[in-house]
């Protein structure tokens, strides 16, 4: 099987590799140049390639780039209508817009894998990094089509969940979202206090931890599922004014 990736990051750097493991070939297109000779070297493609031949070429065709260039790249696609994969998806962590800008690609089904890491690129990448996780994913009304989806996130040692779009963007809201969130929050107040890392405990390192991923990457994120976002906020805010209340009782 041919495996084409679009963005060969950490997400995509990581398909590569596990795919690479798996005896596929693996194709990637980047827009950065360097990103894509990186990935040749970690062995996370075998060759890159245009974006037109990559969706030419591949049987599975992989948008694995940060949100607004792959709905950008999902609605050239459909405008083209010039892929020849047996499956398309993404890894995209809000699927509404990506649902919407595939209206009209054929072969599509929308993808979100719930893993990564705070580092960005390739360098990242890891071959296990879906091993046992969930990978949502928003069924197409085509069984055949959706069992092509289902196989290829096994063979990523991913976990299929079905779910459809508004389903996902409103749970992950507040599993992953919000909680980004905080940490961007957390971080800020904890480096106003000087000598504080010092004296963190886990959960305080795991939110600078996570604090430490792209912030341009978040923004475009939070804004595609503001009002899902915003709604789990003001619930937590309360909850936090609510238990700050009751230590002053």
């Amino acid at each position: 099987m041919i495996v084409g990736i679009f963005g060969v990051g950490a997400i995509g750097g990581s398909i590569g590799l596990r795919a690479r493991r798996n005896g596929d070939v693996v194709l990637g297109y980047d827009a950065d140049p360097r990103a894509l000779e990186l990935a040749r070297e970690r062995g996370a493609i075998d060759e890159a390639t245009s974006r037109k031949e990559l969706a030419h070429r591949a049987d599975v065709l992989v948008i694995a780039a940060h949100l607004a260039p792959a709905v950008e790249e999902i609605e050239r696609l459909s405008r083209a209508g010039a892929t020849a994969a047996s499956l398309v998806t993404d890894v995209a962590s809000v699927k509404v817009p990506i649902a919407r800008a595939a209206r009209g690609l054929k072969n599509f089904v929308a993808g979100h894998p719930m893993a990564g890491t705070e580092r960005s690129g390739v360098t990242a990448a890891r071959a296990d990094l879906f091993e046992g996780r969930p990978w949502a994913y928003a069924p197409s009304g085509d069984e055949e089509l959706d069992e092509r989806a289902r196989s290829f996130v096994t063979s990523m040692g991913g976990e299929a969940v079905a779910m459809s779009a508004e389903d996902h963007d409103r749970i992950v809201a507040i599993t992953s979202h919000v909680p980004q969130a905080v940490a961007y929050e957390y971080a800020r107040m904890l480096n106003e206090v000087p000598g504080a890392e010092r004296l963190c405990g886990p959960v305080a390192r795991e939110l600078l931890r996570i604090s430490a991923m792209s912030p341009a990457m978040w923004r475009d994120i939070f804004a595609a599922n503001a009002d899902n976002v915003k709604r789990e906020l003001r619930m937590l805010a309360a909850a936090l004014q609510s238990a700050a209340d009751e230590l002053s009782q």
